[in-house]
């Protein structure tokens, strides 16, 4: 709770408050083992983050994959769920925050940095890379919704806010970025 007066207060910025958030994902499956990780992730994924998908970006992902561009999910939940909700959408690959697992079962830390801001956009460059894809950058799209992804959509020609944060609407709007907030 500290971190989150801070953060209102301007004290210390939102990014830091959700890259401390995400990091601390892991202590909810500390202990678990394989089986019993895959079926929280796959409660998480299919009961709570699938459902509240909204149509609007759910159409995008199908426009884009009908039209036969690579289709990556970036984000800095937990790679399991992010895996599922990539595999949901038939998308070539996912990048997501790795949990650690030591003697098969769940640590309670993730296993790499959070997938947030700036290192968003260096995992999907390097995911790119790693899939041996020629990706022109300037003619592709991206999709985010919080100033903290400013980076990751500053690497195509085509951003989007979608549902935008505040921060993230103004520099929408001032780059002159589509802004996609309808269901």
């Amino acid at each position: 709770m500290p971190r989150y007066y801070l953060a209102k207060l301007g004290v210390t910025s939102k990014e830091t408050l959700n890259r401390t958030a995400i990091a601390r994902m892991p202590l909810l499956i500390q202990g678990y083992d394989l089986r019993q990780a895959e079926a929280a992730f796959d409660w998480v994924a299919n009961s709570f983050i699938l459902p509240s998908g909204r149509d609007s970006i759910l159409q995008h992902s199908d426009h884009h994959r009908r039209l036969g561009h690579l289709l990556v999910i970036a984000s800095g939940g937990l790679a399991p769920c992010v895996q599922r909700i990539g595999s949901h959408l038939n998308a070539a690959a996912t990048v997501g925050t790795e949990v650690l697992v030591k003697n098969g079962r769940y640590a309670s830390r993730v296993g790499s940095p959070v997938v947030i801001g700036r290192e968003k956009a260096a995992r999907t460059m390097r995911l790119v890379s790693q899939l041996g894809v020629d990706v022109d950058w300037a003619a592709s799209y991206a999709y985010a919704d919080s100033i903290h992804d400013l980076p990751f959509l500053e690497l195509v020609g085509c951003p989007a806010a979608v549902h935008p944060d505040r921060g993230l609407l103004c520099i929408a709007q001032e780059r002159g970025w589509r802004v996609i907030d309808g269901d």
